[in-house]
C-alpha cells in the first residue's frame, strides 16, 4: 500500500495508484501468482481504455502503463512473500503449539507410565516378599540388583544388601562354575536359565536343593531391559523322587529276581524229576535181577549193592532239600562242642576216599602243623568237607587229583579243598553258592545233583559264624574251596569220649506201619539183630498188639490212615500198664516242629525215613538196654 502511494505521483497520480493499492491488498491476500494475474489483466484492461480514448496512445502513456505492469509485478510479489511469511509464522506457531501439546500429552503419559511402572514393581516386590521361592531380579549384563525378602531371612544378610558375590559363598562348590557358566550363556543368548543346584543357608545349617529360572524382560526393540529370576526349594521332591527312583529299582530287581527265581524253580524241578528217576532204574533193574537170580550169588549182591547206593543216593537227595529248607527258615540247631578240625577233616576225607578211588582220582589229606580247635557241631562240619570232597570227585576227572589242606591261625581254621578237575568260568563264580544253580547243564547231566551241595556249605558255614569262598583260573583249571571258621582255645581235655560197642540185644519190637513192603523189610532188617519183631498195619490194630505183647519198644509211623501215630502214642502214654514201654517215630515228617510235636506225643525218639539201619539197631539196643536196666 505504501508504495503504491510513493508511485502515485511518477505514474500519474490517483489514477493508477488506486489500481496498485487493490493489487498490493490482493496479493496479501490471496497471495503472489493471483496478484500478479491480476496485475496483467488490469494493464490490459488500462491499455484498451487507452486505445479506445486517445486512438493512439503517446509515448509518455505506454511508459505508464509500462511502470504500472512493473510496479504491479513487483507489488504483488512483495504483497505475496510478505503473505507467505505471516502464513508461515502462523503455521509454525500452530506447529509449535500442536508441538507443545503433544509434547505435553506424552510427557503426561509417560509420568502415568512411569507412575504406573513403579507401582506395578511396588506389588510384584510386595507380592514377591510374600513367596516362599527365592525372587531376584539382575541388569541386562547379568548382575543382580534386587533379591525379595526370603533371600534375606535364609542368607541372614542385611535386608537390601545386594552383592553378587553373596550367592556364590553359598552354592555348593560342585555346582559352582557349572551355574556360573549356564548363567552367563544365558546372558550372552537371551535364553531362559533353568539349572540345579544345592545352597546351604545358615539358617539350613545343610545343603538343599534348589531349582533356578530366570527369563528376561525385553523393550518394544526387543533389547533385553531386567532379568527375573526365581529359585525354589526342590530338596523334599529330589529326595521323593530318589527314592521313587530307588524303589523303581527294587521293583525291577524284585522282578527280575522273581523271573530268574521262576526260571531256577522250572529248571529246579526239571533236575529234580531227572535225578529221582535216575536211582529208580537201577533199583528197579536190581530187583528184577533179585526176583530171579540165585540167592547170595554174585549176581545177587552185585544188585543189592546197586539198591543200597541208590537209595543212599536218594537220601542224600532228600536230606539235602530238606536241610537248605531248614537253613533258609533259620531252624537248624547247632549241636556245638570243640572240635579238633584235623581229625575231623581226617575222618571225613576216610569216609569218602571209596568214591574218589571209584572215580580214578587220587586225594590227599595234608594236615595243620599243630591242633586246629573250633567250637561247631562235628555232623554239620563233616557235611560241609564232604560236601566239598564229593563235589571234588564229581569234577574231577580219572587220572585227576584232590587235596583237602587243614590251616591253623591264630584267630581262624582255614579247611582248602583242591583239585585239578574241569574248573569253574568266571561268570559262574558270584553265583556259585545259590541253591539249584548247576555248573553242568548239559542234556545229559552226567555230574548230576540238584545244585544244593555248596547252598548248603555256605549255610552251614555261616551258621558257625564262618564264611566260603570259591576259587579258579577258569575251564580246565582246577578249583578251590576255602572254609573259614572262628578258632578257638584248645578245651581242657581233648581225650575222645567212649561210646558202646555196637552189638544188638534180644528185645521184642512192634512196628506199626501201613506200608506193607515198608514193613516187611524193616521186620527182615531187624530180625537180624536178633529181635523179635512184630507187625501191625494201623492204629488201632498196633494199641491191641501193644497190650497183647507188652514189646519192649513200638516203632510207629505217624501217617498213618485214620488213627494216626501221634495218637497212638498218645493212647499209649495213657496206659499206666506201658509206661516202660519205649516209643519211637519213624517218619516222613522230619522237621524240627514235627520232632517237637513228636516229643509232645510221648516218643522218646524220632527218626526220618528212610533210617540208616545200622543207627537204628543201636538205638533200639539203648532203649531196649534202658529198659531192662531200669
Amino acid at each position: 500500500m505504501l508504495l503504491a502511494l510513493a508511485l502515485a505521483g511518477p505514474l500519474g497520480g490517483i489514477f493508477f495508484s488506486v489500481p496498485l493499492a487493490v493489487l498490493s491488498l490482493s496479493a496479501q491476500v490471496t497471495g503472489a501468482a493471483p496478484a500478479l494475474v491480476s496485475t496483467a489483466l488490469v494493464t490490459t484492461g488500462l491499455a484498451a481504455w487507452m486505445l479506445a480514448a486517445d486512438g493512439d496512445p503517446g509515448r509518455e502513456e505506454a511508459l505508464q502503463l509500462v511502470a504500472f505492469l512493473a510496479a504491479g509485478s513487483v507489488i504483488s510479489i512483495v504483497s505475496g512473500s510478505l503473505r507467505a511469511g505471516r502464513a508461515r509464522d502462523v503455521e509454525a506457531r500452530i506447529a509449535a503449539a500442536r508441538a507443545a501439546e503433544e509434547a505435553e500429552r506424552r510427557a503426561s503419559e509417560t509420568r502415568m507410565t512411569l507412575e504406573a511402572l513403579r507401582a506395578s514393581e511396588v506389588k510384584f516386590q510386595q507380592l514377591a516378599d510374600s513367596m516362599p521361592q527365592i525372587v531376584w531380579a539382575c541388569q541386562p549384563d547379568g548382575s543382580v540388583y534386587w533379591y525379595n525378602r526370603r533371600w534375606y531371612e535364609l542368607t541372614s544378610v542385611p535386608e537390601g544388601h545386594v552383592d553378587d558375590a553373596n550367592w556364590l559363598l553359598v552354592l555348593h562348590p560342585d555346582d559352582r562354575q557349572r551355574c556360573v557358566d549356564v548363567w552367563y550363556e544365558s546372558v550372552r543368548t537371551g535364553q531362559p536359565y533353568q539349572v540345579e543346584y544345592r545352597f546351604k543357608f545358615p539358617t539350613t545349617g545343610e545343603y538343599r536343593w534348589f531349582l533356578g529360572r530366570a527369563l528376561a524382560v525385553r523393550d518394544e526393540a526387543g533389547r533385553i531391559v531386567r532379568w527375573y529370576g526365581t529359585s525354589t526349594d526342590i530338596h523334599d521332591a529330589k529326595r521323593t523322587e530318589a527314592a521313587l527312583r530307588a524303589s523303581e529299582e527294587r521293583h525291577r530287581a524284585l522282578a527280575e529276581a522273581l523271573q530268574e527265581a521262576d526260571r531256577r524253580k522250572d529248571d529246579f524241578l526239571a533236575m529234580l524229576s531227572h535225578e529221582l528217576r535216575n536211582p529208580l532204574a537201577p533199583i528197579k533193574n536190581s530187583l528184577y535181577i533179585l526176583s530171579r537170580a540165585a540167592p547170595g550169588s554174585e549176581r545177587a549182591r552185585r544188585a543189592e549193592q546197586v539198591i543200597e547206593r541208590q537209595i543212599e543216593h536218594m537220601t542224600r537227595l532228600i536230606d539235602d532239600l530238606l536241610d537248605v529248607t531248614r537253613i533258609s527258615r533259620r531252624k537248624i540247631q547247632l549241636r556245638r562242642t570243640a572240635v579238633e578240625m584235623n581229625e575231623l577233616v581226617r575222618r571225613t576225607v576216610e569216609d569218602h576216599r571209596s568214591v574218589f578211588e571209584r572215580n580214578g582220582v587220587s586225594l590227599e589229606l595234608v594236615p595243620a602243623d599243630r591242633p586246629a580247635w573250633v567250637d561247631g557241631d562235628p555232623t554239620r562240619l563233616s557235611q560241609i568237607v564232604g560236601n566239598l570232597l564229593q563235589n571234588a570227585a564229581k569234577f574231577t576227572g580219572p587220572g585227576g587229583w584232590a587235596r583237602a589242606t587243614v590251616e591253623a591261625r591264630e584267630a581262624d581254621v582255614l579247611v582248602h579243598i583242591r583239585d585239578n578237575g574241569i574248573g569253574i568260568e568266571p561268570d559262574m563264580l558270584p553265583r556259585l553258592f545259590n541253591p539249584f544253580m548247576q555248573a553242568d547243564t548239559t542234556l545229559d547231566r552226567s555230574r548230576g545233583g540238584l545244585g544244593l551241595g555248596l547252598a548248603l556249605v555256605r549255610g552251614l558255614v555261616e551258621l558257625h559264624g564262618g564264611d566260603v569262598r570259591a576259587a579258579s583260573e577258569g575251564t580246565d583249571s582246577g578249583s578251590e574251596f576255602t572254609v573259614r571258621l572262628p578258632a578257638i582255645a584248645p578245651p581242657a581235655s581233648d581225650a575222645p569220649t567212649s561210646h558202646p560197642a555196637n552189638h544188638a540185644s534180644q528185645g521184642r519190637i512192634l512196628v506199626i506201619e501201613d506200608n506193607l513192603d515198608a514193613a516187611e523189610t524193616l521186620k527182615d532188617a531187624l530180625e537180624l539183630g536178633d529181635h523179635e519183631v512184630c507187625l501191625a498195619h494201623s492204629g488201632p490194630e498196633g494199641l491191641a498188639k501193644v497190650r497183647a505183647l507188652r514189646p519192649d519198644v513200638v516203632v510207629c509211623d505217624i501217617g498213618l490212615p485214620g488213627m494216626d501215630g501221634y495218637e497212638v502214642a498218645r493212647a499209649i502214654r495213657a496206659d499206666p500198664a506201658q509206661s516202660s514201654t519205649r516209643l519211637v517215630a519213624l517218619t516222613g515228617y522230619a522237621s524240627p516242629a514235627d520232632r517237637q510235636r513228636a516229643r509232645e506225643a510221648g516218643f522218646d525218639r524220632h527218626l526220618g525215613k528212610p533210617p540208616d539201619l545200622d543207627a537204628l539197631l543201636q538205638m533200639l539196643h539203648e532203649l531196649v538196654h534202658a529198659k531192662s536196666s531200669g
